[in-house]
């Protein structure tokens, strides 16, 4: 599964508001620029969406609440050579798939460098974001045992991981077509505690 100890997010914003509207109301969607695998082969979706609600206040600073979905992936495959002898019982081929619906859910202090009254407005923000992963494994795995009998076994799994932490940045620019407000950004996201948004924490 991905590991994302330095998450980037290249975001755009569809924001439909009324010029001087306090609330904006749109959708965000993005890459990850960065990100770290843990082996086999990788199988997530490549962009991550999500509805986004922002509040402007008066003067230059906003509040802005997103909830972010992205699928991840992976599979595994081993099995050893034929030309191997094995002494004792072991395992001789295993492979494993994991699907996880990761959510996201950011909270970013925006600041413009313009009024919102101006065509182009250029930001920048800080806030938390919380982050919470559904998971499901499963597989098989062929043992031989001491006598050379193969048996192979299958399983299954759901869990979800706890909920984490992280600290998120961002810096871009909100650009007002007629009624439609385009917000090319950036983001980065320190995660605290574990890497990895499928951390194991217990079975359900």
């Amino acid at each position: 599964m991905k590991k994302q100890a330095l998450f980037v997010l290249l975001l755009i914003a569809a924001v439909r508001a009324a010029p001087g509207q306090a609330v904006s109301v749109g959708a965000l969607g993005g890459v990850p620029l960065i990100d770290r695998t843990t082996g086999g082969r990788e199988e997530s979706r490549p962009y991550t969406i999500g509805p986004s609600i922002e509040v402007r206040f008066p003067g230059r600073l906003a509040l802005e609440a997103d909830a972010l979905y992205q699928r991840l992936g992976n599979s595994f495959t081993f099995q050893l050579d034929n030309n191997i002898t094995v002494i004792g019982a072991g395992i001789v081929a295993f492979a494993a798939r994991q699907r996880a619906n990761v959510w996201e859910f950011p909270f970013l202090g925006k600041y413009y460098f313009r009024p919102r009254t101006s065509a182009l407005q250029p930001f920048i923000g800080t806030g938390w974001a919380f982050r919470v992963a559904g998971i499901h494994e499963s597989g098989k795995d062929t043992t031989v045992d001491s006598n050379g009998v193969a048996q192979t076994f299958s399983f299954q799994d759901h869990f979800r991981s706890d909920a984490q932490v992280g600290a998120t940045f961002a810096a871009g620019f909100r650009y007002r077509i007629s009624r439609l407000d385009l917000l090319p950004q950036v983001r980065y996201t320190r995660w605290g505690g574990s890497n990895d948004p499928c951390v194991r924490t217990k079975s359900g």
